[in-house]
C-alpha cells in the first residue's frame, strides 16, 4: 500500500517510492530529468487548457469541443483553442492525451507571439491534436505585430517581404505526435523551429513553415488531396516551405491521395540552400517545386513513386 512521503527533501529512494505511488500520468513528461506539473482544465467543461507560465507541464486529461445541434440561449460554447501556450521556455507532454475540437475554425493548439511580447523555447509532444475545421497547430511568432498578413483575418500572421533578418529564433518543437486537420495542418512561423517523429494527416496545403534552420524530419505525412476549386484555391501541396534557407527535409513518409493531378510534395520560396534527402513519396506528380530563383535544394537519396 502507497502512503504519502513527507515534506522533506526526498532521498533517492524517497522520490523512487514517490514516483511509484503516484498517478503515472502526473510524471509522464521526463526530459533530462526534470518533472512535470500535471495540468487539467478547472472549468469542468473539459474544453480549453492554458499555460500562462514557464515550466514543465504534463496534460491530464482529454479534451473534446464541439457545439451542440441545437444550442439553447445563453448555452456556453467553446472559443478558445484546445491548448494555449503564453509563455515561453514551456515543455508540454500531452501524455497520450487526445486534443479535438469540431468547432468551426477553432485552432487545436495556439502559440502566438507579437513583437512586444515573444515566445521561444516551446515543445509539445507525445500525444494527438485533431481540429475539423482549422489547423491543429498554430505556432507563430508574427514579429510585425502582424501588420502584414499571409493566411487572412482569422489567422493572422507577418509577412517577411523575402526579409529573413526578421524572424526571431523560437526554437518551437513538435515531436512524437498526431496531427489531423481537413485542410492545413500546422501553420508554424519562426527560427530553428523542429518537427519529428509526427503523423501529420490533412488536406491541400497540408504543412506551412515559414523561417529559416528548419529541421523537418521522420515524420509520415498523408495528404487527402481536392481540386483546388473545392479547397479554397489551395494547391495540393504537402509542404510548403517560405524564407526557409538552410533547412533540412529528411527521412519523411508523404502519401498523396485523392485528386493527385498536378500534386507536389515539397513547394519552396525564397529559400537557399534546402537539403532534402532520403524522403519517400508517394502520390506526388514531383519531389519539389522552386518557386523562384533566390531558392535551392541540395537533394539526395529521394524515393519518389506514383
Amino acid at each position: 500500500m502507497c502512503h504519502p512521503t513527507s515534506t522533506a527533501k526526498l532521498t533517492r529512494l524517497h522520490l523512487l517510492f514517490h514516483l511509484l505511488c503516484s498517478p503515472i500520468w502526473a510524471f509522464a513528461a521526463v526530459n533530462d530529468g526534470g518533472l512535470c506539473e500535471p495540468i487539467v482544465d478547472k472549468s469542468g467543461d473539459d474544453w480549453t487548457i492554458a499555460i500562462w507560465n514557464s515550466g514543465r507541464y504534463c496534460i491530464g486529461q482529454d479534451l473534446n469541443q464541439s457545439t451542440p445541434i441545437f444550442r439553447f440561449p445563453h448555452q456556453a460554447v467553446p472559443k478558445d483553442p484546445l491548448l494555449i501556450i503564453e509563455k515561453g521556455h514551456v515543455f508540454a507532454d500531452l501524455n497520450r492525451h487526445l486534443l479535438i475540437t469540431s468547432v468551426h475554425n477553432r485552432v487545436g493548439m495556439r502559440v502566438y507571439a507579437l513583437k512586444k511580447s515573444p515566445i521561444d523555447s516551446v515543445t509539445v509532444q507525445n500525444g494527438s491534436i485533431t481540429s475539423t475545421s482549422g489547423p491543429a497547430v498554430f505556432m507563430v511568432d508574427a514579429f510585425d505585430d502582424a501588420k502584414d498578413t499571409r493566411f487572412g483575418q482569422n489567422l493572422a500572421i507577418a509577412f517577411s517581404q523575402g526579409n529573413i533578418s526578421r524572424y526571431r529564433t523560437t526554437e518551437f518543437v513538435l515531436e512524437g505526435l498526431t496531427l489531423k486537420a481537413d485542410d492545413h495542418v500546422i501553420i508554424m512561423q519562426g527560427m530553428k523551429n523542429i518537427i519529428r517523429h509526427c503523423k501529420i494527416i490533412g488536406g491541400n496545403s497540408t504543412v506551412n513553415l515559414f523561417g529559416p534552420e528548419l529541421v523537418f524530419e521522420d515524420n509520415e505525412i498523408i495528404l487527402h488531396a481536392k481540386s483546388q476549386a473545392d479547397a479554397g484555391d489551395e494547391a495540393a501541396v504537402t509542404i510548403y516551405l517560405e524564407d526557409a534557407a538552410n533547412s533540412i527535409i529528411r527521412n519523411n513518409r508523404i502519401t498523396i491521395k485523392g485528386r493527385t493531378v498536378k500534386s507536389k510534395a515539397i513547394v519552396i520560396k525564397n529559400s537557399s540552400n534546402v537539403t532534402v534527402e532520403g524522403n519517400t513519396v508517394s502520390g506526388a506528380d514531383s519531389l519539389y517545386q522552386l518557386l523562384d530563383d533566390r531558392s535551392s535544394v541540395t537533394e539526395n537519396h529521394n524515393i519518389l513513386m506514383r
